[in-house]
């Protein structure tokens, strides 16, 4: 029993970075969208002006928040604040339009 133990003693921990990584990559990129959508729609000047200026700036989103997701106490706080950034970020796109 005691060798069983030891063999799955690690699992949790690589449960807790792979849903991380899922975190990162999946949940920053849609947010990442979500951000690039509404600095599209309140950034000042013409429409390719602003379409290169929001993929621009969200890609320092999506690095802020990849690192932030491996920062983060849990992986359970890291995916709700990465979907709560998307949530807003998507609403205040669709306010915007």
């Amino acid at each position: 029993m005691r060798a069983a133990q030891g063999r799955w003693a690690g699992l949790g921990r690589t449960a807790d970075v792979l849903a991380r990584i899922a975190i990162a990559m999946f949940g920053g990129y849609a947010a990442m969208a979500a951000c690039t959508m509404l600095l599209a729609r309140v950034l000042p000047g013409e429409a390719l002006d602003r379409t290169l200026w929001s993929t621009i700036l969200s890609f320092g989103i999506y690095a802020a928040l990849v690192v932030w997701t491996f920062a983060a106490r849990s992986a359970l706080r890291a995916g709700l604040v990465t979907l709560a950034v998307g949530v807003v970020a998507g609403l205040g796109a669709a306010w915007a339009a």
